[in-house]
């Protein structure tokens, strides 16, 4: 199969007609669930989508290394190629992971001000002008609205969106699937799009608690494989 039929038959396809067209530049989207079930997965499969499309992707990681962001970029992008059987799959990696940067903060000392700084330098320097932002295990428990105030300003001033990875806390019982569980909750004013991960047994259950403001919201007919590691239509 093509690139550009991959792209067309993508399941994130489904995800963007559900909340209207995508998150939309300059807005925060996040991906909430419990250690282990899924956040990253999505998120490189995101990132993975707008790659294949020609655009540029920053990756900010606050837990994992480099080396095994690369490792996350390789295997999904590995399970993409065979589940469609894409032609050309090395050419086509080698081609769209020069539309990546990844850049890793770590948590302790953390200063927002240094990650600015940092991204400001990585566009000015390098000319990379990413229209997607990746910004992994960023601690929300630990976050005040400012900080969040300045992933907004972030994105809106460098015309990209944003999508995070949130943990929920293990004593933390989800009794509610269609609100947002805390420590989330506390920015939903901020944050324009809340997924949640509901793992079942065969597989992870992608549930929208908030689309842009929306009454009623659309059912995911998407499911996370915990096999291959991608996002996948349920129906499938």
């Amino acid at each position: 199969m093509l690139k550009e039929e991959i792209i067309k038959r993508s399941p994130i396809r489904i995800l963007e007609k559900s909340i209207h067209g995508g998150l939309g530049k300059g807005n925060l989207g996040v991906f909430v669930a419990r250690k282990g079930v899924g956040k990253t997965a999505c998120l490189v499969h995101f990132a993975t989508d707008n790659l294949l499309r020609g655009q540029k992707a920053l990756h900010i990681s606050f837990s994992d290394d480099p080396q095994h962001i690369e490792h996350w970029y390789t295997q999904v992008f590995h399970e993409i190629a065979r589940a469609y059987k894409l032609a050309g799959a090395m050419d086509i990696y080698e081609e769209i992971i020069r539309n990546r940067l990844i850049l890793h903060f770590k948590r302790s000392g953390l200063n927002l001000d240094s990650v600015k700084s940092s991204i400001v330098r990585l566009i000015k320097d390098s000319a990379f002008v990413p229209q997607i932002i990746i910004v992994d295990g960023f601690s929300f428990d630990k976050a005040s609205e400012s900080d969040l105030h300045f992933w907004k300003k972030l994105a809106q001033e460098h015309d990209a969106e944003i999508w995070f990875s949130a943990t929920l806390p293990p004593e933390l019982p989800i009794t509610d699937q269609t609100i947002i569980p805390a420590p989330i909750n506390a920015f939903a004013e901020t944050l324009t799009v809340v997924i949640l991960l509901v793992a079942h047994r065969d597989y992870i259950e992608l549930k929208l608690v908030k689309d842009n403001g929306e009454r009623q919201l659309d059912r995911l007919q998407l499911r996370l494989d915990p096999k291959t590691l991608l996002i996948a239509n349920r129906r499938i």
